[in-house]
């Protein structure tokens, strides 16, 4: 078997989904590896938007098997509301949804624990009970998908929720009618052992949410998610060997984005942050938040490549930046005073200011520009080799 992996190289938000969706046709098994719901992947399936927060992005694909890994922490409400859209549209996620044994359950207390706790408010996370959750994992109190088989599993469950209830002397949150709808969802779809499950596969593409700045041990810590989205994750979320790993499509914008608190040395502010802000959509998937927008940085970009092995750079959003007189990417300084390269901007992705801008980002990074989003849609995507034509 071998895996080609998909993961982002900045701070989330890069446009992952939409690579994997273009990408996932090729595949028996699309397999997210690590995170929760606290990651939206947009999508447009049939014209129409689509958030996945849970179900891998190749569930558009028909014969693609979506696997969730071992790595991921599963909220089953969420799950349950995804699948149910999915039915809406047409799509019978149950058939080809695959759940590892080994991922760990999002309790409604987890939700809860971020509410009521200064925790997630100081570093800015989505309040989606990923910490806590990933928290019990580490703690070994946690509950594994696994367990919903037992018999004490109702048991266990209460009995999480009253100790974290008992440390803020409150009642414990309830549970809704959506969460056990969850659970009867996760009791009907194929649960496996990753690491016998993938084995019958030839070749298995790997989905990671968030990015490369965020990783728990790589990323700007604290200002950081609670799961490893490197390469690394793919490894202990998917429980494969490194061997395996063949391709690896790094994505990132042609400008940089951070939702949240933490530092951004190329941050943008004023009337150019605004119109980046309207013009390239940036609005988190999932919270909703503005998010906050600067220039390329090639210093972090070096770094996610080299720590990744990308041989694959997937580059999205070039099209927003169109009709800029200028674009700026930082090349070195320390973070409180970056030093810029200044660029021809470009009127449109045929214009030659763009691929003076590919080929300086190639001679940066040492990693071909392998396919550029113009849009998206699934059909709005250039390989370079057809730019370049």
């Amino acid at each position: 078997m071998q895996v080609d992996v998909v993961l982002g190289l900045q701070w989330g938000d890069e446009g992952k989904g939409k690579v994997v969706d273009v990408l996932a046709g090729a595949y028996p098994v699309v397999a997210r590896f690590q995170g929760g719901p606290n990651a939206g992947h947009t999508l447009y399936y049939q014209g129409q938007k689509v958030v996945l927060h849970q179900v891998p992005s190749g569930i558009f694909h028909e014969g693609v098997y979506c696997l969730i890994g071992d790595g991921v922490v599963l909220d089953p409400e969420v799950l349950w509301r995804e699948v149910e859209g999915l039915r809406a549209l047409g799509i019978q996620a149950e058939e080809r949804l695959v759940v590892s044994q080994r991922a760990h359950l999002i309790l409604p207390v987890h939700r809860w624990l971020e509410e009521v706790s200064a925790e997630g408010e100081k570093i800015g996370t989505t309040r989606r009970g990923i910490g806590p959750a990933y928290a019990d994992r580490y703690a070994r109190r946690g509950i594994p998908v696994a367990w919903i088989d037992r018999p004490d599993f109702v048991q266990q469950v209460e009995a999480l929720t009253r100790y974290h209830a008992a440390r803020f002397g409150a009642e414990p949150p309830p549970f809704s009618q959506a969460f056990w709808a969850g659970i009867d969802l996760l009791r009907r779809l194929l649960r496996v052992e990753v690491f016998a499950w993938l084995s019958q596969f030839e070749v298995v593409l790997a989905e990671g949410s968030q990015g490369t700045m965020l990783d728990v041990f790589a990323g700007t810590y604290p200002y950081v998610t609670s799961s490893h989205t490197t390469v690394a994750g793919v490894l202990a979320g998917l429980a494969v060997p490194p061997q395996v790993i063949r391709q690896v499509y790094g994505v990132t914008k042609a400008y940089a984005t951070r939702v949240g608190e933490g530092p951004f040395p190329t941050e943008i502010h004023g009337q150019l942050a605004q119109w980046l802000q309207e013009r390239g959509g940036e609005r988190g998937s999932t919270t909703g938040r503005l998010r906050r927008c600067g220039w390329l940085d090639l210093v972090a970009l070096r770094y996610a490549v080299r720590l990744n092995g990308v041989t694959h750079l997937a580059l999205t959003k070039a099209d927003v930046l169109c009709g800029l007189p200028e674009v700026r990417v930082r090349v070195g300084g320390p973070d409180d005073n970056p030093t810029y390269a200044h660029l021809k901007g470009w009127t449109s992705l045929q214009d030659p200011a763009f691929e003076a801008f590919l080929a300086f980002l190639e001679a940066e990074l040492g990693v071909p520009v392998w396919g550029l989003s113009t849009g998206p849609g699934r059909e709005e995507w250039l390989l370079r080799s057809a730019l370049r034509a």
